[in-house]
């Protein structure tokens, strides 16, 4: 048995590294990196790799784990120290594992990084499409000697090992990311094989359209991180949609880093419409959902096709972050409060289920230099605009972004007063959202449809009891797994009613205001 040292100076045994079985796969931040996470499994269970099981309070079963994987986020300094405390909790408690650190931070401040303790490997995002042959050939060439002996342990390096092409940055705002060599979408974005197991695999499938961003906004490092736009063109995305379609999937999600950005490394204009209507004219696909686009993106053309096409999800995630035109000037972002107005009610107006279009939107609250008085009147914008759902971040600072050089800097205990103030805002909300929905159903006579399920969630006594879904215009579903006379049969099987579209009769709601979570408990139609 061999040995592996932690950050305290102790080595902890490692098991052989000639055939390893087991990975444990942690994802943090966006939706490309979970699009990312998918395809790293995809690859170790090509190669015969199994995940390693978990139980429902997260912790791993008691067999071994060979490799644990962390995917990175560095959005914030705060979730940069949160993914090293995951690896660095991962090499302590998992003995026997390799742990490799991947992702965003890893490509920001890899040197850094490969200072935590307990990481064997850091490999950064110019080099993840690479991840599983990187490490695993990087663990055949360990020493094979025994180094659990004082004499050779104390020789041990504590510095992970990099992987790749990934430099440190240095002076981040001397070095433009533009200046490393990125891989090319055709090599990055590929479609995992459906019915994978693990940490990323959902009935929905998330696909990645586009990698990188150009936009710079002044708090915001991931352009470091992903580098700079670049697309994959329409046919190959539409190829990608057809062999998910063959594979079962009924529901692609487009993601990536901004796919506001989409195509224009290679066309004059923003390309995401034509992509859509590519999309919905050449495959079966029976849903398109599309993920976070800023205000200005929400185009006329965009919202003439979701009025049109009833495959394209009445469903929009707005990255707006402030609603007040300074605050917006000084993030860099390239809209104003009344591009915002225009386009939440444009959307608004568009049909859909009962609930209306479900629009989320992203809030960065406590912003530097945001005044009481600038706050407190994006309150009363936010109370007067059409919306669903506000996902609240309280301003984090992320170190080398402009930002941090602003002043004045609002105080942390106040920027967690604002944020409270914003949520229970959203989540008013969105009760009120789903109670419109089920006074509409109830009124009407009309049912909920075309609900996909997804999975098993817990009751309110802790038994897994319920299954989950979403309804085109994304309003949460919950129905309750029924046994005997009138329920299908298949309702006490969960893994034979994911991926499944049912219709449900209208009940009541369940709320949870310590997640936010809403949800309708329908019953099933007969």
């Amino acid at each position: 048995m061999n040995s592996k040292q932690t950050g305290n100076g102790e080595s902890k045994p490692i098991s052989s590294v000639a055939t390893p079985k087991r990975y444990l796969l942690k994802t943090l931040g966006c939706k490309a990196n979970l699009y990312d996470s998918q395809l790293i499994e995809a690859e170790l269970q090509k190669r015969g790799w199994l995940p390693a099981d978990e139980s429902l309070n997260g912790t791993a079963e008691e067999h071994t784990v060979d490799l644990a994987i962390v995917n990175s986020c560095t959005v914030t300094d705060e979730a940069d120290r949160q993914s090293r405390k995951l690896a660095s909790r991962l090499g302590r408690t998992r003995l026997d594992a390799k742990v490799v650190l991947t992702g965003c931070g890893a490509e920001v401040e890899p040197e850094k990084l490969a200072k935590t303790p307990g990481v064997d490997f850091i490999v950064g995002n110019q080099s993840k499409p690479a991840l599983v042959e990187l490490v695993l050939d990087a663990i055949r060439e360990l020493p094979s000697a025994d180094l659990s002996t004082p004499e050779t342990s104390s020789q041990i390096p504590r510095t992970a090992v990099v992987l790749g092409g990934v430099q440190n940055y240095g002076q981040m705002l001397s070095r433009h990311p533009i200046d490393r060599e990125w891989p090319a979408p055709e090599r990055s974005f590929f479609t995992p094989p459906a019915g994978h197991e693990g940490e990323a695999s959902r009935t929905r499938a998330f696909l990645k359209i586009q990698e990188g961003c150009n936009a710079f906004c002044t708090y915001c490092v991931i352009p470091y991180g992903r580098g700079p736009n670049r697309s994959l063109r329409i046919p190959e995305v539409v190829a990608q949609v057809k062999t998910l379609v063959a594979q079962g999937v009924r529901e692609v999600v487009v993601t990536g880093t901004n796919i506001g950005d989409y195509g224009t490394d290679w066309a004059p204009n923003l390309q995401h419409v034509e992509l859509f209507k590519a999309i919905l004219n050449e495959t079966t696909l029976e849903r398109l959902r599309v993920s976070s686009l800023d205000p200005t993106e929400v185009t006329p053309e965009l919202r003439e096709l979701m009025r049109t096409e009833p495959r394209l999800c009445p469903h929009y995630h707005v990255s707006l972050q402030s609603p007040h035109s300074r605050v917006l000037r000084a993030m860099k972002r390239k809209y104003a409060y009344e591009q915002v107005e225009e386009c939440l009610t444009s959307v608004s107006e568009l049909p859909a289920p009962a609930g209306g279009v479900f629009v989320g939107m992203d809030i960065i609250t406590g912003f530097p230099t945001e005044t009481l008085e600038e706050f407190e009147w994006g309150v009363e914008a936010l109370k007067r605009l059409p919306w669903s759902r506000l996902h609240v971040f309280p301003y984090s600072e992320r170190e080398g972004t402009p930002a941090t050089k602003l002043k004045p800097v609002v105080p942390k205990e106040e920027r967690t007063r604002r944020a409270k103030v914003l949520r229970d805002l959203s989540f008013e909300r969105l009760r009120q959202r789903h109670e419109e929905a089920l006074t509409q159903l109830k009124g009407s006579g009309r049912t909920l449809q075309g609900i996909l399920l997804e999975g098993s969630v817990k009751a309110p006594d802790g038994k897994v009891r319920w299954i989950a879904g979403y309804t085109p215009n994304y309003l949460r579903v919950l129905l309750p797994l029924q046994v005997g006379p009138g329920a299908p049969e298949a309702q006490a099987q969960v893994a034979k009613l994911s991926n499944q579209k049912v219709d449900g009769i209208p009940g009541e709601l369940v709320l949870d205001r310590e997640s936010g979570d809403i949800a309708i408990l329908a019953q099933w139609l007969d």
